[in-house]
């Protein structure tokens, strides 16, 4: 891999080109070339055993607060980007190239973001451990890795052999797995909701009655056809003048066949109109009634 182009002679900026990928390098270096437009005033906090440094930037205008343990080597600065991004911020820099270190403490970055983040931990589907830090890995995690691998053998193993051996397996498998579960009775549905929605059910449900809706018509009833015909026979019988007898119909709804009438005058037929206008009207009147 090459080497990237450096801004300065500085062994801080190297260190970190040696130790970033190219693109978290580019982020170092720009927040590298930015500490240098910093104000430093330093104090001293007697309960943490930690200095107070404030740091003015000058690109932003505002003020911030970068805590360094001289011992540890431990910062932290309000502007928070170390926490957001895992790259130490401009303030914390300037900090470090004015107590003279060389190199960027291990505290100060994230190790996911460096060129050896691959290279501490490398294991196969066998569980062999390769080149890094032995030490720091979970000895657990490789037991896990190495029955993994036994179990993808033995499965290999078993292709193309008798049925007894696979049902043999299978029942060491489920004699273990019994031996390391304790034994607990079965849940019944009851215990399995509960589970399932991490609460326990209520026993007493309340049903309130529905709200009483007053929309358009509610309060109203269709009428049946008993109750029609109920209604129509009270009613007086009137003239029909298609038939010309007294009954509950008139000429629009009247059962009998249509009678023609010799032509009379424009007077009568108005007249006429006018009267059947009337007893239509009279019969609304009285079905709403």
């Amino acid at each position: 891999q090459s080497t990237p182009q450096l801004f300065s002679k500085s062994a801080l900026e190297s260190d970190g080109a040696r130790l970033f990928t190219h693109a978290v390098f580019e982020e170092f270096q720009e927040e590298y070339k930015c500490s240098t437009n910093t104000l430093t005033s330093r104090g001293f906090s007697e309960s943490t055993n930690m200095e107070l440094n404030t740091v003015k930037d000058a690109l932003r205008n505002r003020t911030f607060i970068v805590q360094y343990n001289p011992g540890t080597l431990e910062s932290s600065c309000t502007c928070k980007l170390f926490e957001i991004r895992g790259v130490p911020c401009r303030h914390i820099l300037w900090i470090y190239l004015g107590n003279g270190l060389e190199k960027i403490p291990e505290s100060s970055f994230a190790k996911r973001l460096t060129n050896d983040a691959l290279r501490d931990i490398k294991s196969n589907h066998k569980g062999c451990v390769g080149v890094g830090d032995v030490d720091i890995i979970d000895k657990k995690q490789i037991e896990m890795t190495k029955l993994w691998s036994e179990v993808h053998e033995t499965m290999g193993v078993l292709i193309g052999r008798e049925k007894e051996h696979v049902e043999d397996l299978c029942k060491l498998i489920k004699e273990f797995r019994e031996k390391l579960l304790p034994s607990v009775p079965p849940m019944t549905k009851h215990q399995e909701l509960e589970e399932l929605l991490g609460c326990a059910t209520n026993n007493e449900i309340t049903i309130l009655p529905p709200k009483i809706s007053k929309n358009k018509g509610s309060g109203k009833r269709m009428l049946s056809n008993k109750a029609k015909a109920v209604a129509c026979a009270s009613k007086p019988k009137r003239m029909c003048n298609n038939c010309k007898q007294m009954a509950h119909h008139d000429k629009r709804n009247c059962p009998n066949p249509f009678v023609e009438r010799p032509p009379q005058n424009v007077d009568d037929e108005e007249e006429e109109e006018e009267e059947e206008e009337e007893e239509e009207e009279n019969e609304d009147d009285e079905l709403e009634d």
